[in-house]
């Protein structure tokens, strides 16, 4: 009985800035757009189908011809992926014609080969003649430099040389910039899947409104069932919300993410409609759930941890925590 007046006075206390965060919602239905872009090889489509849990088509990838354009759904906001290959000849048809290309542009991907050193001023030169487009489209999209292949044995065998040449190279990035755009700075690799999901988390809910309120959703739900770490992912795992008590947490939970959805989906096939399950891993105690709303096809999953000894997690909680997010979705 307590636990329900404790979820009505939650859900009470959320209802008025739900209620603007959902006019918000109702004025920004315009289809954003994301540009990937950089030099040929830099890994902007294997990042994509990483995002797309296409890791089987990544070996057999070849170069991205011309632009390839592709539209997704991000909790009911239709967003336009643009893939800009990053050969030599179609970097030139790009700038003859950028309207058709730049234009509307909401974010900039643009991958930097870390391991490509002899081009690194073939790609700065590159960057420099995109943000003149945007200058002259007369547009300021969020800007993303992603230090792609920063690989954990590069890393290693370079060490503190590698640190100071992507110091350089952010302050080359910061001139050409000249304080006229946003711009963010991220490490990136393929072996450090988290990497990847954690950037285009952070990208995607800057288009999306009601992100604020979902991470102090998820927070209060965390602080009130002793969760150290709370995640809820889309089908592409990508995050939606989260919370997490502390980095050693954020880490633990961050790691054992894809094992999990991938343990899910494979759980989900052969026990049809089951969807929730708890799995003991060392010191900590993992929930797993799935569940609908009505602006996206695809489940979105929910992840939670806690400590042995800190009591189970009660289903009848985690239900009423799914309604909740369901509301603000």
């Amino acid at each position: 009985m307590k636990n329900n007046k404790e979820d009505a006075q939650f859900a009470q206390d959320l209802g008025e800035t739900l209620k603007e965060k959902q006019k918000q919602s109702e004025i920004r239905q315009v289809q954003e757009k994301i540009l990937f872009t950089g030099l040929d090889n830099s890994g902007k489509t294997t990042i994509i189908k990483l995002l797309q849990r296409e890791i089987s088509q990544i070996a057999m990838l070849k170069p991205t011809r011309q632009a390839q354009r592709a539209i997704f759904n991000y909790l009911g906001k239709q967003i336009s992926e643009w893939d800009l290959g990053g050969q030599e000849r179609y970097r030139i048809a790009y700038l003859k014609e950028p309207t058709k290309y730049f234009d509307n542009t909401s974010v900039c991907i643009y991958m930097i080969d870390v391991q490509d050193k002899p081009r690194i001023a073939e790609s700065l030169s590159y960057f420099a003649d995109v943000i003149k487009q945007f200058k002259t489209l007369n547009i300021e999209p969020f800007i993303y430099i992603l230090f792609h292949k920063n690989d954990p044995d590069y890393v290693k065998e370079k060490g503190v040389h590698l640190k100071g040449f992507i110091s350089e190279i952010k302050e080359n990035v910061r001139k050409i910039v000249n304080e006229e755009f946003n711009v963010s700075f991220t490490e990136t690799t393929i072996f450090d899947l988290w990497s990847i999901i954690s950037v285009f988390s952070e990208i995607l809910l800057q288009l999306y409104p009601q992100s604020e309120l979902l991470d102090k959703t998820i927070k209060e739900f965390s602080g009130k069932i002793n969760s150290n770490a709370s995640i809820v992912l889309d089908s592409n795992s990508l995050v939606i919300g989260q919370h997490f008590a502390d980095n050693t947490s954020k880490q633990i939970l961050a790691n054992s993410t894809p094992y999990f959805l991938t343990l899910s989906d494979t759980l989900e096939k052969q026990d049809e409609g089951v969807t929730e399950m708890i799995v003991e891993r060392g010191d900590n105690e993992f929930y797993i759930d799935q569940f609908n709303i009505e602006k996206t096809q695809d489940p979105l999953y929910i992840l939670l941890m806690k400590q042995k000894g800190t009591g189970s997690f009660k289903r009848e909680e985690v239900i009423s925590f799914i309604k909740i997010l369901k509301s603000i979705l």
